[in-house]
């Protein structure tokens, strides 16, 4: 399995940010709202160099449904200090299974992305760029993955409102 480096500060974002009611206690700053049904929200955390501008969504659905698993969300980054723009990750809101790999899915397009415990980040390999081309394109991005448990799950999240969220995001932290 390729293991891409990850930079400790992503590590501790998203440890500090393990569930949305986390986000009011950061003291995040809301940029907006966007896509039907308020589908992305745009926030910052942070101020001059030190700002982190992201964007997340959490799924409009799951397969199977009535699963008991926390917060679970798909994001996108910005980090002004390292020069990190549109790092995108998955927080799942249980364990996946060990060395897995979680598959996104855009139109014809499948992106693997590696996992530690109830996390996950865009492989080496992958272009960024080109998901990011394909969110913008796109109307809908299915998540698959397997637990520690081994429950194969499907999350479906609306792209509507994806576009403008991500330039908010990307003025916020210019």
């Amino acid at each position: 399995m390729i293991m891409k480096k990850i930079n400790i500060k992503l590590i501790t974002l998203f440890f500090l940010l393990s569930s949305f009611s986390a986000h009011a206690v950061l003291e995040t700053i809301h940029i907006g709202t966007f896509g039907s049904g308020k589908a992305w929200q745009a926030k910052q955390f942070g101020e001059g160099d030190t700002r982190i501008c992201f964007m997340i969504s959490k799924p409009i659905q799951t397969s199977p449904t009535g699963l008991n698993r926390g917060d679970h969300a798909l994001m996108l980054s910005n980090f002004v200090s390292d020069g990190i723009k549109h790092e995108p990750s998955i927080e799942a809101g249980y364990t996946f299974k060990a060395k897995s790999m979680v598959e996104v899915i855009i139109k014809a397009n499948t992106y693997k992305f590696f996992t530690i415990e109830d996390r996950a980040w865009l492989a080496d390999g992958q272009n960024v760029n080109q998901l990011i081309k394909d969110m913008k394109n796109g109307s809908r991005v299915k998540i698959k993955s397997v637990s520690s448990r081994g429950t194969k799950i499907t999350d479906t999240y609306s792209l509507i409102g994806f576009t403008n969220s991500l330039s908010a995001i990307d003025k916020a932290c210019s």
